[in-house]
């Protein structure tokens, strides 16, 4: 049982009430509840890392506090080290900072340790990986590769399922039925 998991459990039980408020608020994208829950959760126990990853988020999404957010969130890592929560919670942080870069560390990270977990998987197809160009020999940036890479990604988006990229809906798994498309509509 990983550190977060047992201080989830235990502790204030307020705080676990003010926690699962959160998370539900969050679920359906009610971000500002989803701030004044965490908020309070964080008050009653601030020492648990599942609060301060969480609260730490809602700061970054909701009241743009991007430096006492990403605070949080690498506090809660340091005490509780790796976790699939708090490591997805940074990757969703630094996506809505416009950091790719760490944002697709963070999911690598927790997937090298949890290579089956669910959220963890559909974020990192969420964001997506940046293919080699069409045509290797040439340059990544000329013009040719660059029209090819575009058919091909117009090409692969008609034929996969479509993720939302955005902070909150990263990490959320599609629904079985999602996926299929409707590809009605003219013969080719």
């Amino acid at each position: 049982m990983s550190g977060t998991t047992a201080s989830a459990r235990g502790g204030d039980a307020a705080a676990r009430t003010a926690h699962e408020a959160g998370v539900a608020a969050f679920a359906v994208r009610d971000l500002a509840s989803a701030h004044a829950a965490f908020e309070r959760a964080h008050r009653r126990a601030p020492g648990d890392p599942v609060h301060m990853s969480w609260y730490g988020l809602t700061l970054v999404l909701v009241e743009r506090n991007s430096n006492l957010g990403v605070q949080l969130l690498d506090q809660a890592l340091r005490t509780a080290g790796p976790d699939p929560v708090l490591l997805l919670n940074s990757a969703r942080a630094h996506l809505a900072l416009n950091q790719r870069d760490r944002s697709a560390r963070a999911i690598a990270r927790g997937l090298e340790l949890w290579p089956d977990d669910p959220r963890l998987l559909a974020a990192r197809i969420a964001m997506g990986t940046r293919r080699a160009p069409v045509i290797p020999f040439l340059a990544r940036s000329n013009p040719l590769n660059r029209a090819l890479g575009r058919l091909r990604h117009r090409r692969a988006q008609r034929s996969g399922p479509v993720y939302e990229l955005s902070p909150v809906a990263l990490g959320v798994p599609l629904p079985a039925d999602a996926g299929e498309r409707d590809e009605g509509g003219g013969g080719s």
